[in-house]
């Protein structure tokens, strides 16, 4: 690994560019299961979906917060950035490394959530025209 690559490590977020979309989940959260089972595969197919990365944080129960240790390596950085979570369904919006929009509740995820990825998605696209 060269030096750049190593001092970007460091900071947490070297491989933080684009958008990013991280959903905050758990499996004993009923609006969970109901986001997974009718808005995930929509999110995924979408033209907003397919240009972000999509990262699923995955807690053990509702009752416990998802912590550091939820969250893959290459992720602490967004850990770092909003905490601990005990309010799930989470949706957080990533623009290159920084957490932009936090939104909790699938009511939150289309009145807030989509609206602003949509708009990120486009300012990226008129960025590399």
């Amino acid at each position: 690994m060269g030096f750049l690559a190593a001092a970007l490590l460091a900071t947490g977020n070297a491989f933080a560019q684009g958008i990013e979309v991280f959903y905050l989940g758990a499996p004993d959260c009923p609006y969970c299961q109901h986001w997974e089972a009718r808005s995930r595969a929509e999110l995924l197919e979408s033209p907003e979906g397919k240009a972000a990365r999509f990262v699923e944080i995955r807690g053990e129960t509702l009752r416990q917060p998802i912590e550091a240790r939820h969250y893959p390596p290459e992720y602490q950085w967004v850990f770092r950035q909003v905490g601990p979570s005990r309010g799930v369904p989470r949706f957080l919006l990533a623009v290159d490394g920084k957490v932009v929009l936090s939104a909790f509740g699938t009511e939150a995820y289309r009145q807030t959530f989509l609206p602003a990825l949509k708009e990120a998605v486009a300012r990226r696209r008129l960025e590399k025209s």
